[in-house]
């Protein structure tokens, strides 16, 4: 396939030629297309982990299903219409709280860290450790790409600020790659080049850097594609279904060996399986932009026509993908005045609204480690201005009730304040807002910013136990197996579960242990060895005191790697006797909260100390979708612990 536009320089924003309009919508509307057909392909095999093979003809489906692929990126075309280049993170941040209920997997955990008064960057890695690395973001990078055609740096610099919502370092680096690839394809039309020009963007020594190296050492080896797949897999695969760093590499993989053909490179990112509508709707995106519209296969167009299915509340005037184009294009000819990248036969335009500018001044607090604290600890944070800092203007922090601030440092910025938690609140709740301001004397503050600190939960250890014989089935060679091992067991009740009195408990171990036996969890974590330094298996007892204003149900969600047993106020929830692979919501039970305080005791076993790990947290059943599974509810942010 030949390039249409002259070539430009790897990596920059500079002197770029002169791009036809009309080629330009052609190629925005072709990626849409693509991004459509792709996504639309694939949605029947999200998660099918196998190599699938499927005849051509068979590859659309009768019905087009919404897609969070092009969702979020219609959501953020409204931001970049009513913000222009005065966008920031927050922005993109509360159009998405505002229009976007999404709250499976990172989407989830960015909506809860922002109902929390957690904002990017921090919003995409508190809390989110199976997920930070997940294809939320690498999948909505066009946008970036199409409205800074001719330069890969800007259209990387905003799909950075998009990723921070919700990821961390790898998934932000992908996204930030296929941005940037995207703003390049409008003149560069050799895949394997503009791959090579931006990988750059993944962070130097990471698994998802790696897989693309793989990706494509076996491609220019000659390696047939599954051999490429399971070489992946082998020497880098991830079994969560929609984590970057298998699918990113997928996606790399669809490319070169579709060869520029959109329905080969459909089929080849299908047969790769995983996150299938995410890897076959990014590699459509590509062809169709580098195609452009007007060369896009008549079947595949008609196949998903030219309505707008989306998921999400928001709604356009016109919901067309043509209109998207058309729209995509105005932005990118809005964004390209004054820069170096020229239009030939541009139309006029609406230009941006006229408070589509960045305010004078603007504060941002960044957090010296995670963005949650026990009471009677602290926690650091920096506060950052830009702009106009007005003389004698001073920054001040409001805390939350019952804490103490002070700062720490001169007068230059950035500050360094401490905020200091209360000792003994009684009440202690998940969500504290504090508000920073840039106050300057005899006049309104030059700039405002609220910001969050997660209260801890408070967990109270009961004891530990351990036998030194192994019981049940026939063990060969007990007595060997007694000299060099201790051994727990889930069916083995070590105290009494339904009667047992935990303040009573919890004070008697505390002597034992000569401190305190509080586990704080400060990311949904039980981390025993905080308070545990007893090496090989035992069981631990531990209970909570959750505090909820009225009466409700809750799903409360359960990671695990080991047997665990859970019961709340003295009742039953559930059990699991099992050594599996971590993930936030391997187990999740439907329970009632009564008005005022609710007990859990909770007993874990822990058989090996090498991998073991243990998650809990809260998801509401929202009225809208009552009934549905935990994994389509949002994250309780209204509970509070009773200390």
């Amino acid at each position: 396939m030949s390039a249409a536009f002259p070539a430009i320089t790897a990596g920059t924003d500079g002197p770029a030629a002169v791009l036809p309009f009309d080629a330009y919508y052609d190629r925005v509307l072709g990626g849409w297309l693509g991004k459509c057909i792709g996504g639309t392909a694939g949605a029947r095999y999200e998660g099918v982990k196998r190599w699938i093979e499927l005849d051509g003809e068979k590859l659309m489906p009768d019905t087009i299903p919404p897609n969070d692929d092009l969702d979020l990126q219609i959501l953020w075309l409204k931001v970049l219409e009513e913000r222009g280049p005065a966008i920031t993170a927050d922005d993109l941040a509360a159009a998405w709280e505002r229009w976007c209920w999404y709250p499976f997997c990172e989407y989830g955990i960015f909506r809860r860290n922002w109902r929390l008064g957690i904002r990017p960057p921090m919003s995409g890695r508190y809390n989110n450790q199976m997920w930070e690395h997940g294809m939320g973001c690498p999948i909505r990078s066009e946008i970036w790409g199409y409205v800074f055609p001719g330069r890969p740096d800007e259209a990387a610099r905003l799909a950075a600020m998009d990723a921070s919502l919700d990821h961390g370092p790898q998934s932000a680096g992908a996204e930030r790659m296929f941005s940037a690839m995207a703003a390049d394809a409008f003149y560069e039309s050799s895949l394997r080049t503009l791959i090579e020009r931006h990988k750059g963007y993944l962070p130097a020594g990471t698994p998802i850097a790696a897989s693309v190296d793989l990706a494509l050492e076996a491609f220019d080896a000659g390696a047939p594609l599954r051999v490429a797949r399971e070489r992946i897999m082998l020497r880098g695969g991830y079994p969560e279904a929609c984590d970057a760093q298998t699918n990113v590499p997928f996606t790399i993989l669809s490319l070169l060996y579709g060869e520029g053909d959109l329905e080969a490179t459909l089929l080849a990112g299908l047969r790769c399986g995983y996150d299938t509508d995410c890897t076959m709707a990014t590699a459509g995106a590509f062809i169709g932009q580098i195609l452009g519209a007007e060369r896009i296969p008549d079947d595949l167009k008609a196949a998903i026509g030219d309505e707008l299915v989306m998921g999400i509340e928001y709604r356009r005037d016109d919901m067309t993908i043509s209109a998207l184009a058309r729209d995509t294009a105005r932005i990118g000819v809005l964004f390209a005045q004054g820069s170096s990248c020229a239009f030939s036969d541009a139309p006029e335009v609406a230009p941006f609204p006229p408070d589509a500018v960045a305010p004078p001044a603007r504060l941002s607090v960044a957090y010296e480690g995670l963005p949650a604290v026990a009471p009677g600890a602290s926690l650091r944070v920096r506060v950052q201005a830009e702009g106009v800092i007005p003389d004698g203007a001073q920054p001040e922090i409001t805390p939350p009730p019952g804490w103490s601030v002070r700062r720490l440092d001169g007068a230059a910025p950035p500050w360094t304040f401490e905020l200091v938690a209360p000792e003994a609140p009684g009440v202690w709740p998940m969500r504290n807002i504090a508000e920073c301001s840039l106050a300057v004397p005899g006049k309104a503050p030059a700039a405002t910013h609220e910001f969050g600190i997660v209260g801890a939960g408070i967990w109270r250890a009961l004891g530990v136990y351990y036998d030194t014989k192994p019981q049940g089935e026939e063990i060969p060679d007990p007595v060997q197996r007694a000299w060099h091992h201790h051994f727990a067991y889930l069916h083995r009740d070590y105290i009494d579960e339904a009667a047992v009195d935990v303040d009573a408990a919890y004070r008697e171990f505390s002597e034992l242990l000569g401190k305190p036996a509080v586990v704080p969890s400060y990311e949904h974590e039980i981390d025993l060895d905080r308070l545990i330094g007893l090496r090989g298996p035992y069981c631990a007892y531990l209970s909570r005191t959750i505090l909820v204003d009225e009466a409700q149900d809750v799903h409360i969600v359960i990671g695990n790697t080991d047997p665990f047993r859970l019961y709340l106020n003295g009742a039953l929830v559930g059990e699991r006797d099992e050594h599996i692979w971590w993930t936030p919501q391997n187990n999740a039970y439907l329970v009632p909260l009564s008005a005022g305080p609710n007990r859990l005791l909770l007993k874990l076993i822990k058989q090996d100390s090498r991998d073991w790990r243990f998650t809990l947290g809260f998801r509401v059943p929202g009225e809208v979708r009552k009934g549905w599974s935990q994994h389509f509810q949002d994250w309780h942010v209204g509970l509070a612990d009773q200390v």
